[in-house]
């Protein structure tokens, strides 16, 4: 539409222009020359002429609008709703039909004759307690922290730059703030242990891939804390023994005793319970999860020392918390 307008102008202007007869610059001599028509009039003649064209419409651009996807707010899960117990409806009782008139005997009532009773009912299976499991051969632990609070055992609260400890509804919340392993000391006694069986009873929420949570024991020096065994396991069902020594090398030697070996006796599913057990007899280091024997190690390295539990997280970006619900010890006991 544009250009058919400028084009018609143009053509105008041309005609316009080509029948009026300008005054040359120079007149022939002895003859001059007036225009046909004046400055005015030429001036007035192109207006009404512009005035009488039609006016294009500009268009107007329309940019077409982005859609938006709409925008979807995550929500957290909620948890399911535990089934009630549906009662059963109640079955209608029949209505007792009034007494028939009989005739009342003469003859002594026959003895009643004792009706043979019927089948047992059969209960269901009887766990299978593992004979290999100390606790049920142990008897009562030397000394056990319910974990009520820190004063029981003397564990040290706060944050620290790897870990983070604090007590509540009797749990112990132990978070791993990094990929490294990090720990904390419980004191029961103020001395340290050589020959025990040590408990743990940890859940976890949420565990998932490399996050992996244990004890450290024998640990020479309470303060310093550079030193011991570390065994425990990992969320994706494996379990290991290490033994760490700060003093060697520029940054500490790391030794695998046992390497991260799958066991089906440590529980992964989420909200997972599981029962760490070690027994420490000389230089025998005997391994338990849930009751269940995994296996022995001989290291002289460490002969006593204080423990404590260990954790760290599987991921640089997110902690890893664990829930020490008790921890017990059993002083000498019988392998």
């Amino acid at each position: 539409m544009k250009r058919w307008t400028t084009f018609f102008t143009v053509f105008l202007m041309t005609l316009i222009l080509t029948g009026c007869v300008l005054p040359s610059s120079t007149p022939p001599a002895g003859e001059s020359v007036k225009p046909t028509l004046s400055d005015v009039e030429m001036q007035t003649q192109i207006a009404l002429m512009l005035t009488t064209m039609p006016t294009a419409t500009p268009e107007q651009a329309t940019q077409p609008t982005a859609t938006l996807p709409p925008v979807v707010t995550a929500s957290e899960p909620q948890p399911s709703p535990v089934p009630t117990e549906t009662p059963l409806p109640q079955v209608p009782t029949a209505t007792p039909l009034p007494p028939t008139p009989t005739e009342v005997p003469t003859q002594a009532a026959p003895t009643a004759t004792a009706t043979p009773a019927g089948p047992t009912p059969t209960t269901g299976p009887t766990p299978t307690v593992s004979p290999d499991d100390p606790r049920n051969r142990l008897g009562n632990p030397s000394d056990t922290d319910p974990m009520n609070d820190e004063t029981a055992w003397n564990w040290p609260t706060g944050y620290s730059e790897f870990t983070s400890i604090e007590f509540r509804n009797g749990q112990m919340l132990f978070k791993g703030l990094q990929t490294k392993l990090g720990w904390r000391l419980a004191n029961p006694r103020g001395e340290a242990f050589s020959n025990l069986y040590l408990e743990m009873m940890v859940k976890t929420e949420s565990c998932t891939g490399n996050n992996q949570f244990g004890m450290i024991v024998r640990v020479p020096v309470l303060k310093d804390a550079n030193q011991g065994y570390l065994f425990g396991v990992r969320c994706d069902g494996k379990y290991s023994l290490r033994k760490w020594d700060g003093t060697l090398g520029e940054k500490g030697t790391l030794t695998r005793l046992k390497d991260w070996t799958s066991s089906n006796a440590i529980n992964t599913e989420a909200n997972a319970t599981n029962r760490l057990g070690l027994m420490m007899l000389g230089k025998r280091l005997i391994m338990y999860v849930n009751g269940t024997l995994l296996g022995e190690v001989s290291d002289d390295a460490f002969p006593n020392g204080y423990f404590g539990v260990y954790t760290a997280s599987g991921s640089s970006s997110e902690p890893f918390t664990i829930a020490v619900e008790e921890m017990s010890y059993w002083l000498n006991p019988n392998p």
